[in-house]
This record gives structure tokens, C-alpha cells and sequence, in this order.
């Protein structure tokens, strides 16, 4: 008990620390500390933690990844490819509500924490054009800007996934991961895109090269992708091409000056607690005896994982903190890797409703402040989302268990 009471506790302390202004990164590994001392493992036990957290070379290569991706992300803010990736969008698609789908989606591929803010001026305008209220462009934003973490090799749940449950194919996940994400986009085109007004632009651009002006300068997003597709590059190594083609793109004498100014040790830290809650809850035999227990049992499997993923998610407003708790568990139960597959997949979406309508979730935050939109009226337009989100889960669980 004094092991679950000390998860329970450590990350209840993660909403008080936020509220207090905290960053969510330092709150975490606030909670990493707690949980180690509340649940017995003591000071010493968690400098060995800490050790094994920062010396394993698998997380350090995914420490690097998370340091490339927040400064490459600050670095086309700041040198304007937003803008310029608009500007020739608007003129290859000629639909308002493609336009509004995909801006957010193309900003959620740069996979930063709080990354909404800089696709929310771009939905307000076209929003605004568009007659749309506030409450739905808020919404319009954050649900297209979440689309890639389902997709992306890269993004911080699947490297999570990828370091602790090796064995699991992520391609497959990704996989997987599709079916919920076009049921989420039809969900959403259908409750907050489906009425846009879609007026045509008297616009007449040569499509060609607007095409590959749009091309040239969404390719430091998505070019390391490409070289782990064809070459298998690790994407460590494969981002360092993103961030030449940006220089490329934009010579400027300032450029490394620059990359040190957008390195943010808060987001790295962010991960860096979310591996050491992780490695706490390994070594609680408890409280990892009593999850099994509820796990292996066929009847209790996906109440747990359902009730485990939800939990964590809302309490920390992190996807990746939730999956730190539960994969552990998952992959130590007696089952097939295809069973422990389709356990993942469940474990990521579940962990993901947890996080996406969390108070505490970054992007929701950033957007409602943007917009001047108060979460209470936020969440009175979210219900029928959620509810379809859910029905469809549970749905796609029947569909899927008797292939797994």
C-alpha cells in the first residue's frame, strides 16, 4: 500500500506544483523524487535512479532527439518558415477547411511541448474569416495539432514505447495508431469543420511552384523521417540534416548563436522525469506485483490499462508520464508480442485522452489564453467529442481483440 499511496500522492502534487507556476518539467521530477522517498527506495535508492537514468545510452540518444526537436522548432518560428509555409499553402489548397486541418497538423510535427501557440494565430485569422467562434477555433487548433504525436516516429510516446518495450514493432503501433487517428480527424471534421463556410479565393497562382516552394520549406520538418525511412538513419543523427537545411534555407551569420538561445533545458528535463518515474516504478515491487495482478487477469487487462493510462494522463497532462507508469507492467506479463502490441496501442490512446483533455495539458492552455477562451467553455463544446473519442475506443477494442 505505502507504494501505491506514494504514486498516488507524488503525482497529485504534480497540479499543485503547475499552479504555483512550476514547469511542468521540474514538477515531474518533483514527483520522481516524492515517489522515490514516500514509497521507500530513499535518497540513495534514488541517486541510483538517477544514475541509471542518465548513463543508459538508449534514453540519452532519446534525450538528444527531444534537445534537436525543441531548438529546431523555436528555430522556424523565429526564422519565419510558418509564415512562408502558410503563405504558399494558401495558395496550393484552396479550402478553408483543409487549410485549418492542416496547419496545426503541419506545426504538431515539430512535436514541442505547448506547440499550439504557434499554429493559433493562423486558425484565429482563417477562423475569423471563416465566421467560426472563438470556442471552436480553439478546439480546431488542438485537435489537428495532436494528429502527428499518433504517427511520427519521433514523437515522445513512441520513443518511450520504443525504449521500454523493445520487442514491440513501432511501425506496427504507428500502424494501429492510424485507425484511431482517422476516426479522431473524421470525429472532429464532423462536430467542428463540417459547417465551415468554404468560399474560393479569386486567387490564380501557378500551382507548380508554389507547390515546391511549400515543398522546399516544410522539408527540414520532415527530412530526417525520410532518412530513417529509406536509410535508417537514427533520427539523432538524421535531425542534424533538418537543422542544415534550415541554414541553407536561411544563411545567417547568427545561426548557432541562435541554436544556443533556443535550447530549452525545461523541456529536456521534462523527459528526463518522466524516464525517472519510470525507473522508480520498476523497482516497486508492490505496487508492480499488484498492477500485474490486475493486468494478467483477461477480465481486469483492459479496465487496467483503460483506468492506469486516464489517470496518469489527466494528472500530469503528459502522454509520455502515463506510458512511463504502465508499459513497464505491460512488458512483463506472460503474453505474445502480438498481444502486447495491441496492449500498447491502447495503452498510447487511452494515455492520450488522459492527456489531451487534461487542465493541465500545455496546448490547451496556451490556445484558451490565445484565444481568450475559458477551459469551462471549452470543455462544454469537448463533451460530444470525448463521448464519440470513447464509443469509438471501445468499439475499435471488440474489433481488434479477436486478430490479436
Amino acid at each position: 500500500m505505502r507504494e501505491l499511496a506514494a504514486v498516488i500522492i507524488s503525482f497529485c502534487c504534480v497540479p499543485l506544483l503547475s499552479k504555483r507556476n512550476i514547469p511542468i518539467g521540474i514538477a515531474i521530477c518533483i514527483c520522481a523524487v516524492l515517489m522515490s522517498i514516500i514509497g521507500g527506495l530513499g535518497i540513495n535508492g534514488f541517486f541510483d535512479v538517477i544514475l541509471s537514468t542518465i548513463t543508459d545510452i538508449n534514453k540519452i540518444e532519446q534525450y538528444i532527439i527531444v534537445a534537436e526537436i525543441g531548438v529546431l522548432g523555436v528555430l522556424l518560428k523565429e526564422y519565419d518558415f510558418i509564415d512562408k509555409i502558410i503563405d504558399y499553402l494558401s495558395k496550393v489548397v484552396n479550402n478553408r477547411r483543409i487549410i485549418l486541418m492542416f496547419i496545426p497538423a503541419l506545426v504538431g510535427l515539430l512535436v514541442v511541448p505547448g506547440g499550439a501557440i504557434i499554429s493559433a494565430p493562423f486558425v484565429d485569422r482563417i477562423g475569423e474569416d471563416a465566421k467560426i467562434t472563438k470556442t471552436n477555433r480553439a478546439i480546431i487548433n488542438l485537435i489537428y495539432r495532436h494528429i502527428s504525436m499518433h504517427i511520427m516516429p519521433y514523437s515522445t510516446g513512441l520513443l518511450v514505447i520504443a525504449l521500454i518495450v523493445p520487442q514491440v514493432s513501432i511501425n506496427k503501433v504507428i500502424g494501429l495508431n492510424l485507425i484511431f487517428v482517422i476516426i479522431y480527424c473524421l470525429i472532429g471534421y464532423f462536430l467542428y469543420l463540417r459547417k465551415v463556410e468554404n468560399e474560393k479565393s479569386d486567387l490564380k497562382e501557378p500551382l507548380l511552384p508554389n507547390l515546391l516552394q511549400l515543398i522546399k520549406y516544410t522539408s527540414p520538418i520532415y527530412f530526417a523521417v525520410i532518412l530513417n525511412i529509406l536509410f535508417k538513419i537514427p533520427f539523432h543523427i538524421g535531425l542534424l540534416s533538418n537543422f542544415i537545411i534550415v541554414y541553407l534555407l536561411n544563411p545567417t551569420k547568427s545561426f548557432f548563436k541562435d541554436i544556443k538561445k533556443a535550447f530549452n533545458f525545461k523541456i529536456l528535463l521534462t523527459i528526463i522525469g518522466v524516464y525517472l518515474i519510470q525507473e522508480n516504478m520498476t523497482r516497486m515491487e508492490y505496487l508492480n506485483k499488484m498492477l500485474v495482478q490486475a493486468f494478467s487477469n483477461p477480465d481486469t487487462t483492459i479496465i487496467g490499462i483503460i483506468a492506469t493510462s486516464l489517470f496518469f494522463g489527466i494528472t500530469t497532462g503528459f502522454q509520455p508520464a502515463a506510458l512511463g507508469a504502465i508499459l513497464p507492467i505491460l512488458a512483463m506479463l506472460p503474453m505474445s508480442n502480438n498481444r502486447l502490441l495491441l496492449f500498447c496501442h491502447f495503452a498510447f490512446v487511452w494515455s492520450f485522452m488522459g492527456y489531451f483533455f487534461s487542465p493541465l495539458h500545455l496546448c490547451q492552455l496556451f490556445t484558451c489564453e490565445y484565444f481568450g477562451v475559458s477551459t469551462s467553455d471549452l470543455y462544454k463544446s469537448y463533451w460530444k467529442f470525448l463521448l464519440l473519442l470513447i464509443a469509438a475506443l471501445m468499439i475499435g477494442y471488440f474489433v481488434l481483440i479477436p486478430f490479436f
